[in-house]
């Protein structure tokens, strides 16, 4: 899928809290797994649907897991170069992962009324282990009316591994290259391994006396 951005505005519902980033670089999804959806072939389900290992899809009425063609009006055409995922006329595309992660995202587009001086929102949630949200924002993006598989990669990140799901609301959401975070060490692991470490380096000494 061509990743080329066009013009882009993303506008944010509220500011950031300290602990929490909505971001639109994909690197921030650090030891990320990705979901391509290239394995799909136009199966419409609202799941729930297991679209990699510990990765479950659910959406509203008329979503599509391996989409081909979504003409999204002023906001372009996403074609049949790559499979993605799309959502009915309005809806949600819920991703639900077996292990918490500290950050999740997706490459992402949604129908923008052609002639509309403000196009549509797209509303990102994440939810906690409760299944109540954590972190939401509203925004928009904007992309030619003549662009091909163009959009905004977006993402959720936090300093804990407490994200159980992630969520794109909108009117013809279209989805596609899903990235989850890997789990990370926590504090107490790394201590351990220091000090093992150090044990090691204590009895290397000692051999050398």
């Amino acid at each position: 899928m061509n990743f080329k951005f066009a013009a882009l505005a993303l506008a944010l519902s509220a500011a950031l809290p300290a602990q929490a980033a909505l971001t639109s670089n994909a690197a921030d999804i650090t030891n990320a797994t990705v979901v391509d959806f290239n394995d799909y072939d136009g199966y419409l389900t609202s799941g729930p649907e297991t679209v990699a290992p510990g990765v479950v899809f659910t959406g509203d009425e008329g979503s599509e897991l391996g989409a081909f063609i979504r003409s999204l009006e002023s906001n372009g055409v996403w074609g049949a170069e790559s499979p993605f995922v799309a959502g009915g006329a309005v809806g949600e595309l819920r991703f639900t992962f077996a292990e918490l992660t500290s950050a999740a995202g997706a490459f992402v587009n949604h129908y923008a009324e052609l002639g509309s001086f403000f196009p549509f929102g797209l509303v990102v949630s994440a939810y906690g282990d409760n299944n109540q949200i954590i972190e939401t924002y509203t925004l928009s993006i904007t992309t030619d009316e003549f662009s091909y598989n163009e959009g905004l990669f977006v993402g959720i990140t936090r300093d804990a591994a407490d994200i159980r799901s992630i969520s794109f609301k909108g009117t013809n959401v279209v989805l596609d290259n899903l990235a989850v975070a890997g789990p990370v060490p926590e504090p107490e692991t790394y201590a351990m391994l220091l000090a093992g470490l150090g044990l090691i380096g204590l009895t290397a000494r000692r051999r050398m006396r």
